[in-house]
């Protein structure tokens, strides 16, 4: 019977030490100042040898703000913010893997052979507005004083949609995904037209990560 405890009791401290967890208070809701004892709280749990989950919460009431999870330094999972009230207020999704384009079709015009000056082009105007708008510096990589060009290619097809996305020269693994959230999310833009014809274009774009 005492084996039997002693073995329980083991095993109960070895399972609770592959959860490691730790605690950080901060003055304010946005998790820059740290402090001995705050009114905001940071709980980190080491899931496994890979993955952490990251919760930020108000001391006094334990409602959560939201809540990460990070693969190694990656961004993973299902992040999640809360609004005042505690219910969902918004979610991104990491859930995904990079998928980097394995060729540009034959048939694809490179953009320089339509001849068209960049400064008139509406497309261009509207990706650069579209950039600044949706932008968001993956925090992961600001922790990390991660900066860089990251060098996208993609297809506009005959009836404006983007397709074929795919990185032609990488910075890390948050800025690229960063640019494929980007630019996923720009649904279509005015199709190109050569000697009167709709065509299939190919171009590239770089996106810079730059911190202040």
């Amino acid at each position: 019977m005492i084996r039997i405890l002693i073995f329980t009791l083991l095993f109960s401290n070895l399972v609770i030490s592959q959860v490691d967890s730790e605690i950080k208070y901060f003055k304010d809701k946005y998790g820059r100042t740290e402090a001995e004892s705050g009114p905001y709280m940071l709980e980190i749990k080491k899931i496994n040898d890979s993955v952490t989950t990251h919760v930020f919460t108000k001391t006094k009431n334990s409602q959560k703000i939201w809540t990460k999870s990070y693969l190694g330094k990656q961004p993973y999972g299902l992040w999640t913010r809360y609004d005042k009230k505690g219910k969902i207020e918004s979610t991104r999704d990491y859930n995904f893997t990079l998928k980097y384009g394995e060729f540009i079709p034959e048939n694809a015009i490179k953009y320089s052979e339509l001849g068209i000056p960049i400064q008139s082009d509406s497309n261009n105007k509207k990706i650069q507005q579209h950039i600044v708008k949706h932008f968001r510096y993956p925090e992961v990589a600001q922790e990390n004083g991660i900066q860089g060009k990251v060098t996208v290619q993609f297809t506009i097809d005959e009836n404006g949609k983007i397709d074929n996305l795919r990185i032609l020269e990488g910075a890390d693994i948050s800025l690229d995904t960063e640019c494929f959230t980007i630019m996923n999310s720009l649904k279509e833009l005015e199709p190109y037209k050569k000697d009167g014809q709709t065509v299939l274009v190919y171009k590239t774009m770089p996106i810079t990560f730059k911190l202040q």
